[in-house]
């Protein structure tokens, strides 16, 4: 882009009505790269920021299931979990579909985007572990409640 100036034309001095061109364009460019990293990084500390509510989030529930494993408690830990892995899934992970050479079974792969994501997702379910296997156990338990009534 190129910015031009018009100085003002006055009676007296009409040879002072030039147009100076500026170097902005040059300038324009810098700025458009200082405002795309702090974009970036703003956005990646929002990000880091959510991904930290949704942790924070979890552990509460977590704890209230801890002290009290009422069908509520299941529903709504159960809720954050699930928000969060599919967060998680869809903005850090790529899942990746390859066929065998006969085409008869398709491999899902799963990529992961950003290493420390995967690292705090690790660390969360290796904390949760405990909350985890009781809804586990009580979605096993409502699963033989609804085969015995079918």
């Amino acid at each position: 882009m190129l910015f031009v100036k018009i100085s003002t034309i006055t009676g007296q001095n009409k040879n002072s009505s030039r147009l100076r061109m500026s170097s902005a364009g040059t300038e324009g460019a810098k700025v458009k790269k200082t405002f795309s990293s702090s974009l970036d990084t703003a956005d990646r500390d929002h990000t880091q920021k959510e991904l930290m509510e949704m942790v924070e989030k979890i552990k509460a529930a977590g704890n209230k299931l801890k002290s009290a494993a009422t069908e509520q408690n299941i529903k709504e830990y159960k809720g954050l979990v699930k928000e969060y892995l599919t967060y998680v899934l869809r903005n850090f992970h790529k899942l990746r579909h390859d066929r065998s050479v006969n085409y008869s079974t398709v491999y899902t792969r799963v990529e992961i985007i950003n290493q420390e994501v995967e690292e705090l997702t690790q660390r969360l379910l290796a904390q949760e572990k405990g909350n985890i296997d009781i809804v586990a156990e009580v979605d096993k338990i409502a699963g033989l409640i609804i085969d015995v009534f079918s």
